[in-house]
């Protein structure tokens, strides 16, 4: 099997069973940047990062071009978490917070998904284009993980049996800033058919050695995904395919700001205007900020 490096996901099976998987692993490159640039509270970070995990999953299950967005909104202390997936494997996120996060989250390392985003929804939307009708699908932020609440949404919204194992956290090495790294992998069940037969039993054996993995495992930077997949499956042999790379790269640009700016009543632009006479705007994603001549914004 080709070794998975940092920053990339790969897509497995296992000899005889009825599943199709990836397997993600994130670190220096993609998930780090993506937490550090924003400082944002443990229990936010956490979960955020959780969320880029899986929508990078997802990703690699999609046969089509376009954009995969998680989203998680209610009125907790972080009332809108935001993860996006490219198609040429781009992955960026951000996390809004409340005035009052901090002191609502109560200096906790970490809380459920309801206990950050508060009451609301877990939605996922697939956005092919101008051409095509965005495919959404939604579920209600019941479940005590993320993990969990991904599930709920394939049982739910695609009628398919998953299993999802999300790890992050912040690993210290001597000599050496931390780094947040994360870890995750999937499983689905494939529905059976005449050549399969009944695959109950097999899938049922599949998921117990799932269940086996470790949040360990899944952040160790010395164990090659394949060589955690080998401890997984080895009974029954499993194969990966060659690694795919992900990237922490944003798609914010000054244009798509300027034709934000356009839409908005000329009033409000020139209300935007600071003492050096430009306006700067910040993406929430990536946090550069754009400097941009009110002469370029014709208000509508």
């Amino acid at each position: 099997m080709a070794e998975l490096i940092d920053d990339a996901r790969a897509a497995f099976t296992v000899e005889g069973a009825p599943l199709r998987g990836r397997i993600v692993r994130m670190g220096p490159g993609a998930l780090d940047p993506i937490l550090r640039r924003h400082a944002y509270p443990d229990p936010v970070a956490l979960l955020l990062g959780e969320m880029v995990l899986f929508v990078a999953l997802m990703g690699g299950l999609l046969k089509v071009d376009g954009r995969l967005i998680v989203q998680a909104q209610g009125d907790g202390p972080a009332p809108l978490m935001v993860a996006e997936h490219r198609s040429d494997g781009s992955v960026r996120a951000y996390a809004r917070l409340a005035a009052d996060a901090a002191e609502r989250m109560g200096g906790a390392h970490r809380l459920r998904p309801c206990d950050v985003i508060g009451d609301g929804v877990f939605a996922v939307t697939l956005d092919q284009g101008p051409d095509f009708t965005p495919h959404q699908g939604f579920v209600p932020l019941t479940g005590d993980t993320l993990a969990a609440c991904a599930e709920a949404y394939f049982r739910d919204s695609e009628q398919t049996d998953t299993r999802i194992h999300l790890s992050i956290g912040e690993v210290f090495t001597r000599d050496a800033p931390p780094v947040w790294r994360g870890g995750g992998a999937l499983i689905q069940r494939v529905a059976a058919d005449d050549a399969r037969g009944d695959t109950e039993e097999a899938w049922s054996r599949a998921t117990i050695f799932f269940g086996t993995l470790s949040d360990v495992e899944l952040l160790d930077p010395a164990l090659p995904s394949a060589d955690l997949l080998y401890r997984l499956y080895h009974e029954d042999g499993v194969r990966m395919a060659p690694p795919e790379p992900l990237a922490d790269r944003c798609s914010c640009t000054e244009e798509r700001l300027v034709e934000v700016l356009q839409q908005m009543p000329g009033e409000q632009v020139r209300d935007l205007v600071e003492p050096d006479g430009m306006i700067h705007a910040k993406c929430q994603f990536c946090a550069r900020v754009y400097e941009i001549g009110p002469e370029k914004i014709s208000p509508a």
